[in-house]
């Protein structure tokens, strides 16, 4: 059912887009425009450090939750239902949150500070659980609000990375890599639960959140001597599309009205 409704939203958004296309006389990609396989060569090392941040956050969530049951029963002796309850908050807190925490993103932008906040917020979460035998709740309510934000935040940085004609090259690249990531971690995570126990692999997710923590500070510093756009605020982003030229399609609607209001 939810492939079929995922198909027939795919299909209403392709006859929107057709239409679009229409209505704004989108012209057809320059040659220079043409997307090719070749040009991620060419993509700015920005890219990639955005790609690495996603790749050692997500890589702490997704096998977290699919060995967390497991590790609530034995650490804090919960019962099997209480377990998946718990184990399965993260998301319930997504589902909630994830809505309101995009639109304060959407309000004040400042992109790579949310970043930083969301990762150092799920940082503090698994050390919680890692070092401390604290009610398990706090921790789960931490991740799940720091979950939320970092979709928000982190994954719109490509849109304002890469050029239009280019994103979804892009943003399929981040998806294959972060895939392959979380293929080769859930591996790992398994051999080490079963040579060393769930405190092993609490301390490599620990790891990898601080990897992810390094590589923003490290974005954050590259951006900064970049004109920051990355970490601009709503105000100072908006003033920046004001100075760009408008698109051609715009540019086409304006020099239609101008023949329009000349006859």
């Amino acid at each position: 059912l939810t492939c079929v409704l995922s198909l027939l939203s795919a299909l209403l958004l392709a006859w929107q887009d057709k239409r679009a296309e229409k209505l704004l006389h989108r012209k057809v990609l320059d040659a220079a425009e043409v997307v090719q396989i070749k040009d991620v060569k060419n993509f700015p090392k920005i890219f990639w450090l955005v790609t690495l941040i996603i790749v050692c956050y997500y890589t702490t969530i997704f096998p977290f939750v699919a060995l967390g049951k497991v590790f609530f029963e034995r650490k804090y002796n919960f019962s099997p239902d209480a377990a998946n309850f718990i184990n399965g908050i993260i998301y319930i807190i997504s589902a909630v949150c994830a809505p309101f925490l995009g639109l304060v993103i959407d309000k004040t932008g400042r992109n790579l500070f949310w970043v930083f906040l969301s990762i150092l917020g799920t940082l503090v979460s698994h050390m919680i659980l890692t070092f401390t035998f604290v009610n398990p709740y706090i921790a789960m309510f931490i991740m799940g609000l720091s979950y939320s934000m970092l979709a928000s935040a982190l994954w719109p940085l490509i849109a304002l990375i890469i050029p239009e004609h280019q994103i979804g090259t892009a943003y399929g690249i981040t998806q294959s890599v972060e895939n392959f990531g979380l293929a080769v971690v859930a591996l790992l995570t398994g051999i080490i639960v079963d040579a060393d126990g769930y405190y092993m692999v609490e301390l490599c997710f620990c790891l990898l959140l601080s990897v992810s923590l390094l590589l923003t500070a490290v974005l954050w510093n590259l951006d900064s001597k970049n004109n920051g756009n990355l970490n601009m605020s709503i105000k100072q982003r908006i003033l920046l599309e004001l100075k760009k030229p408008p698109p051609p399609e715009e540019q086409t609607l304006l020099q239609d009205n101008d023949i329009c209001n000349e006859e």
